[in-house]
């Protein structure tokens, strides 16, 4: 056999043979897991753990992040029964907006819009003509602590606005709401202790979306809730935005 031949053909059975080693400990990583967590269903499972390629999983390893996905948090599954991945697949949850056409929002994701970027007058005119409803002019910097501060003192939806805010913005403080497609999530190991996490930060995170789409309905509903809710952004004015850049609107939570 040639020289560079048989070097080629140990190189691919090297490569095979440690794919297939990984995957059988990530096997074991995944079954360990699910007798941590559902021991009387691991027992009484019928599963075959057998691989039929180490590429996927196994399927007692999708019957069980087929109970993470129902009872933890979301997984994409249907990716999962393809390819296997040595990391918990985390996706964003929260607003895509940033990646959208201004001209393709609906009027109440304009109006949040305008007010986190303070886009030109024109465009708030625009708006005011599209929602029939005369709106004041809103303040181009915030003071977006006392806008906090400010909200909690309110009853009623309109106290979710910097909640709206943080989660058009990226800004929670929640994996879950925080993260884009563009900032893939690749350390979230299969531990006890991430998976712990991220179930009580997805816990948090309904919560929070939870608040949000109560608010945004509340927008909806009457065009006069808009103004309502520039009245309080405009209370929370920030005098000295030179001394205070970190409140300018496009950078409001930051």
């Amino acid at each position: 056999m040639e020289k560079s031949k048989f070097q080629w053909m140990s190189n691919r059975t090297a490569d095979g043979a440690g794919e297939y080693l990984e995957a059988i400990q990530q096997r074991s990583t995944i079954l360990q897991l699910y007798q941590h967590y559902y021991l009387d269903e691991y027992q009484q499972s019928r599963a075959s753990p057998r691989f039929t390629s180490h590429a996927t999983y196994t399927e007692k390893e999708l019957e069980f992040l087929t109970l993470v996905d129902q009872q933890f948090f979301p997984l994409p599954i249907e990716l999962t029964e393809f390819e296997r991945t040595s990391y918990i697949p985390v996706e964003p949850l929260g607003t895509s907006w940033y990646y959208e056409e201004f001209d393709g929002l609906g009027v109440t994701e304009k109006f949040l819009m305008c007010l986190i970027h303070g886009i030109e007058n024109d465009t708030w005119n625009e708006l005011e003509e599209e929602m029939g409803k005369d709106l004041p002019i809103a303040a181009s910097y915030i003071n977006y602590q006392k806008l906090g501060q400010e909200a909690q003192k309110l009853k009623g939806t309109i106290a979710h606005l910097p909640v709206a805010l943080d989660m058009l913005t990226q800004s929670t403080g929640n994996i879950w709401l925080d993260i884009t497609y563009e900032c893939e999530i690749m350390d979230s190991d299969w531990k006890v202790e991430t998976i712990d996490a991220l179930r009580e930060a997805y816990t948090e995170a309904k919560v929070i979306m939870d608040n949000y789409r109560q608010f945004i309905d509340w927008l909806d509903q009457d065009s006069q809730n808009c103004v309502n809710v520039v009245r309080l952004w405009n209370r929370c004015k920030e005098p000295n935005p030179a001394l205070h850049p970190r409140y300018l609107t496009s950078t409001q939570a930051a």
